[in-house]
């Protein structure tokens, strides 16, 4: 009876040790995939405005615009050869492609939407736990 009693007291505090546990990504994690995904994103001589950030308890968004003076066709193969095998294409229309990347328990989302009549490119940049 000790026994069972000892075992089902370390059973609870272990599950509230689990449940106490942070959870989320790090800010300091979510700044650093920011960064190097602005940076990955930015053809030569393009602007780009400021990230806007914004964050829940399990994910974060970041969105940004692209002014470019390449048509979508050509910043796409850009990009593609930019990327790499980092991340795979989940989805992909005229004027939109999505792409995804996983990293240990981190989902990296990021959506371009192209709009050529202002020659702007449209990011968000999704920072999700799975």
């Amino acid at each position: 009876m000790r026994r069972l009693s000892l075992l089902i007291f370390s059973g609870v505090i272990l599950c509230m040790l689990i449940f106490l546990m942070p959870t989320g990504v790090s800010q300091n994690s979510i700044h650093k995939s920011l960064n190097q995904t602005y940076e990955i994103l930015r053809a030569p001589d393009v602007n780009a405005t400021i990230p806007e950030l914004t964050h829940s308890e399990w994910h974060s968004t970041a969105e940004w615009t692209i002014q470019t003076d390449q048509t979508w066709k050509e910043y796409r193969a850009w990009l593609l050869n930019q990327i790499g095998g980092t991340f795979r294409i989940l989805s992909e229309t005229k004027y939109q492609i999505k792409l995804r990347k996983t990293f240990h328990s981190e989902i990296h989302d990021i959506k371009l939407i192209a709009d050529e009549t202002d020659e702007m490119i449209h990011v968000i940049y999704r920072v999700s736990l799975w």
